[in-house]
């Protein structure tokens, strides 16, 4: 087909996943609705959000192999589906469990969503082309988070909960509707034989054993994670009960994130693309850097000055588009019909960090109010308590990187051989 015409399916499937984004940051901006629609408490509330997460980390490797059964096109169609009527169960919940049901449904289809988007770009492209795409596309979906925080969040305001969760279940199911009439998933016809569904995951445990695949998994881990913390639970409480920072400046430094991590995802697409041979420096460079000022963090006296807080941001969002490289690292080293499996497992490596730091983090602050904390008078969210509990981000994402650089060591010397990395 034309060229044109591959720009137009891979929109389509940028829009799917920029829909998914969109659909899996809603509930962070109506949190507060929310807690009066279903008169609850904030912790009780965040199982909307958790539940969702655990479901799209469970689905990834199950949806990878369906991906490579079926194709990108039937999978980003029963995604948009499922996020669709996951939507319109939470706008008509009755109670919380309700709701809870419905956001898992949103989790359910939007694991199905990202990893078919990068099938699609490689299935219409190839080469430093398609490198480029996948970077810029994947970073580019972000933009969902600020669709959440504008449109959205203005027509929960102005016409409530019922019409805003309704209006976005419907946008995703013509987003899946359009996905299964207009979405090809190559050029040229491509037959999905039958598998044995045993001998797949045979085939995928075998995958996961090379260095290369393991090497684009702790990419995942090392970069993606530090940022979707802060974002999606600690940041503020952090920066507006232990840091003391007003509510309107805390909204605006968590839409940085979005947008500082955008321009470098540029800069990363032009780096996969034109000089792969850098990925390891860029790759250690960020995160090396990211994990310095975390340290400035911690260590510095008393709230952080405007400085140290800019550099922190800078520092964390610059290092999170780089989550990207594993995925061009995939594209070199795995075969196009195994591709959507790996990626699956190397998707896992993020959210795995995120629920481990997300989990410590919260136990660390627990342990300390309960010792320390309450005596001396201070809150749950102190900022001492969150200096020694942000400890856990500079050895888990020190350990990724070091399994990173570890197996890239691996993977490098096996080529220099000529052995499968």
């Amino acid at each position: 087909m034309k060229r044109r015409s591959a720009a137009f399916i891979v929109t389509l499937g940028v829009l799917a996943y920029i829909s998914a984004v969109t659909q899996r940051s809603t509930m962070g901006i109506a949190s507060l609705v929310a807690t009066s629609r279903f008169h609850t408490t904030a912790e009780q509330l965040s199982t909307l959000a958790v539940a969702q997460l655990v479901v799209y980390a469970a689905m990834q490797i199950p949806v990878g192999l369906l991906l490579d059964r079926f194709g990108a096109r039937l999978l980003l169609t029963v995604g948009a589906i499922s996020m669709a009527l996951g939507q319109y169960v939470v706008a008509f919940a009755p109670n919380l469990e309700t709701a809870v049901a419905g956001r898992m449904l949103v989790g359910f289809g939007d694991a199905f969503t990202f990893i078919s988007m990068i099938r699609l770009i490689n299935g219409w492209y190839q080469g430093k082309r398609a490198s480029q795409l996948q970077q810029w596309m994947g970073n580019g979906g972000q933009i969902g988070q600020i669709i959440s925080a504008l449109p959205f969040s203005y027509l929960l305001h102005a016409d409530g909960w019922v019409v805003a969760f309704a209006v976005w279940a419907t946008i995703a199911l013509i987003i899946g509707v359009a996905a299964w009439i207009l979405i090809a998933d190559e050029p040229t016809r491509v037959e999905h034989k039958q598998i044995n569904w045993r001998a797949r995951v045979a085939q995928l445990r075998e995958s996961m054993k090379l260095s290369s695949t393991r090497m684009a998994f702790w990419v995942h881990f090392t970069t993606q994670s530090s940022t979707t913390v802060i974002v999606l639970l600690w940041g503020v409480p952090f920066l507006e009960q232990a840091e003391g920072l007003s509510k309107p400046v805390v909204i605006g430094i968590l839409s940085s994130f979005v947008i500082i991590g955008f321009v470098f995802g540029l800069l990363f697409g032009q780096l996969c693309a034109h000089r792969p041979q850098w990925r390891r420096t860029a790759l250690t460079s960020t995160t090396l850097i990211m994990l310095s000022s975390w340290v400035v963090l911690i260590a510095i006296p008393g709230q952080a000055p405007a400085w140290v807080l800019v550099t922190w941001l800078f520092a964390t969002s610059m290092n999170a588009p780089a989550s990207m490289v594993a995925f061009d690292y995939t594209r070199e080293y795995v075969p196009k019909h195994e591709l959507g499996a790996a990626n699956g497992f190397v998707n896992i490596g993020g959210f795995l960090a995120t629920f481990s730091m997300m989990f410590i983090i919260g136990v660390i602050l627990d342990l300390y109010y309960s010792l320390a904390g309450k005596a001396a008078g201070l809150k749950l969210y102190s900022l001492n308590g969150f200096r020694l509990a942000f400890i856990s981000v500079l050895v888990v994402i020190g350990g990724g990187l070091a399994m990173y650089r570890w197996n890239e060591h691996k993977t490098t010397a096996g080529n220099k051989l000529g052995r499968k990395p």
